[in-house]
């Protein structure tokens, strides 16, 4: 359908009068909309202007050379023609124009059109990349392309042309980048203030961009704390697994103790699960000795036991080697009986034997009673003398008849000749009768003989005493005729 405008066509004279303010009545309207158009801004209209320069500058501009300009336009006369083109366009359109944005509150003719004297204020996605829909009046800008635009621009400041240009930086320039001395002097440009906002402060900028962007290391280690808890527990829990590995592992104690113990349990349990055991031993034992123990305790019973029965046998021991009883007590105690069972017989003699002698009576008591009989006659028999006397010395008589009576002949007798002297000594003469004959009863005769010989002749006598008929035919007649 075509409509005829031609009774409304403005005149030359009438378009000059309007720009000039001198129009005639009955256009008071269209002059008020142009004088309105020309005055100056208002604050609340330039509100959020930097931030959405550069969020054009990041979605639509290229980091490429600028052209050289075309052929200027000289002629007095063609910038004249050009200027009063712009203003005929504007004046004919300029009704529809400001309904349609007033409509859509693109375009506010004062600061109270939006009810508090604001303009609508971009949105900022403060991860990941976000979408605009083209009707919005809000701006979507993308962190990591701005991190990206980051590094090119300060690999820029350093005096490189090449990437200057829009050349692509691979994963070591842009470390490089991040690293350097003059992300600090790049930051002051207003198109990267959505970093700014979102890291808290320049100096984090350069770690947020590196977690953001995946690599495996950080610029400035020490400073990763200083990020918002929130967003570096988000950031850490979408690394790949190879990658977060890669990061923990680099940090040295100084960095990686804030980092762990600011972080609430859950993410840092899950965080931890996802890296394979070498790397979990090597992030837990990095750890200093006053971060562990809350590391650890804070931990899930079901996430503290995967933890645990994942790591390698040294690792296991390094680490709850350096746990103080309270903390060591806790974390055995909530571990069920299978990964108990799994992690004590896991452990070295000498880091089996550190550990035990360290737990108080009722600890150990505890946890010794609840190990199925094949985890205990591997805990005992692993015990070297010392850690063994001391253990089982320090057991309650009911606790130690209960123990004993449990193993099996073979290693019964193996612990009791592992035993020194004293400790054997006091062993024995703890235990009930009935539960002596038991214990010695089912002994094969040589070790019987060994343990009875290797006892002090008083020590003897009494645990002979109370031994029946069936076991005294045992033993040599030599040697009870030597105890007299």
């Amino acid at each position: 359908m075509t409509t005829n405008h031609s009774s409304r066509r403005m005149s030359r004279r009438a378009a000059e009068d309007l720009l000039s303010g001198s129009s005639g009545p009955g256009s008071d309207q269209l002059a008020s909309v142009l004088a309105a158009a020309a005055a100056p801004a208002h604050a609340a209209e330039l509100a959020g202007e930097s931030t959405a320069v550069a969020g054009f500058e990041t979605h639509h501009l290229a980091s490429v050379a600028i052209p050289r300009r075309g052929p200027m336009i000289k002629s007095p006369l063609a910038k004249l023609l050009t200027a009063k083109a712009v203003a005929l366009a504007t004046a004919v359109c300029v009704t529809g124009g400001v309904a349609a944005a007033a409509s859509t509150g693109v375009l506010s003719s004062s600061p109270s059109a939006h009810g508090h004297g604001r303009a609508s204020q971009p949105v900022v996605s403060s991860l990941g990349p976000a979408a605009a829909s083209p009707a919005s009046s809000t701006v979507a800008l993308n962190p990591a392309l701005l991190c990206h635009r980051l590094a090119s621009r300060v690999v820029a400041a350093g005096g490189d042309a090449n990437n200057a240009a829009g050349q692509v930086l691979g994963q070591s320039g842009i470390e490089q980048a991040l690293a350097s001395s003059r992300v600090t002097q790049v930051l002051d440009n207003p198109a990267f203030a959505p970093l700014l906002a979102t890291a808290g402060s320049a100096s984090s900028v350069p770690d947020y961009c590196a977690l953001l962007l995946g690599l495996p290391q950080v610029p400035d280690p020490a400073g990763l704390s200083q990020l918002p808890v929130s967003l570096l527990t988000q950031l850490l829990s979408g690394l790949p697994p190879s990658t977060l590995a890669s990061l923990l592992t680099t940090l040295p104690a100084g960095a990686l103790s804030p980092l762990v113990t600011m972080l609430p349990a859950g993410p840092v349990a899950q965080l931890l699960s996802e890296l394979p055991p070498a790397a979990l031993s090597q992030v837990l034992t990095t750890l200093p000795a006053g971060a562990l123990p809350e590391v650890l305790t804070e931990l899930p019973a079901g996430m503290l036991s995967q933890l645990l029965t994942t790591l390698p046998a040294g690792g296991l021991s390094q680490v709850l080697t350096a746990l103080p009883a309270g903390a060591l007590s806790q974390v055995l105690t909530e571990l069920p009986t299978s990964s108990l069972a799994q992690v004590l017989t896991a452990l070295p003699a000498s880091g089996l034997s550190e550990v035990l002698t360290e737990l108080p009576t009722g600890v150990l008591t505890q946890l010794l009673t609840a190990l199925p009989t094949g985890a205990l006659a591997q805990v005992l028999t692993t015990l070297p003398a010392g850690g063994l006397s001391q253990v089982l010395t320090e057991l309650p008589t009911s606790t130690l008849s209960q123990l004993l009576t449990a193993l099996p002949a073979g290693a019964a007798g193996q612990v009791l000749t592992t035993l020194p002297v004293a400790g054997l000594s006091q062993v024995l003469t703890a235990l009930p009768a009935t539960y002596l004959a038991q214990v010695l009863g089912q002994l094969p005769t040589a070790t019987l003989s060994k343990v009875i010989s290797s006892l002090p002749a008083s020590v003897a006598v009494k645990i002979i005493a109370e031994l029946p008929a069936p076991i005294l035919t045992k033993l040599p007649v030599s040697l009870l005729s030597g105890l007299g």
